[in-house]
């Protein structure tokens, strides 16, 4: 087993990532726009949830649709 592999290995069984946020989907012209804030933070199990790492991201992001074609079944 690699060095990596074992570190993954141990942030995975001994940390727990808390996230939480708020954000806001609204519809455009063409697509969709998302806007908020996320909360993380990743706690060490080993000792007694003792928090490691903590940040809070902003979301902004903006989604475009071209052209969606739905095919419709011929009903005889």
């Amino acid at each position: 087993m690699s060095i990596v592999d074992e570190l993954i290995e141990n942030l995975v069984e001994r940390n727990v990532i808390d996230l939480n946020g708020t954000f806001t989907i609204s519809v455009v012209n063409g697509g969709l726009n998302v806007k908020g804030i996320a909360h993380t933070s990743l706690k060490d199990t080993k000792k007694n949830n003792k928090e490691i790492f903590k940040a809070d991201a902003p979301i902004d992001a903006q989604v475009s649709v071209g052209e969606i074609v739905i095919p419709v079944p011929e009903i005889k």
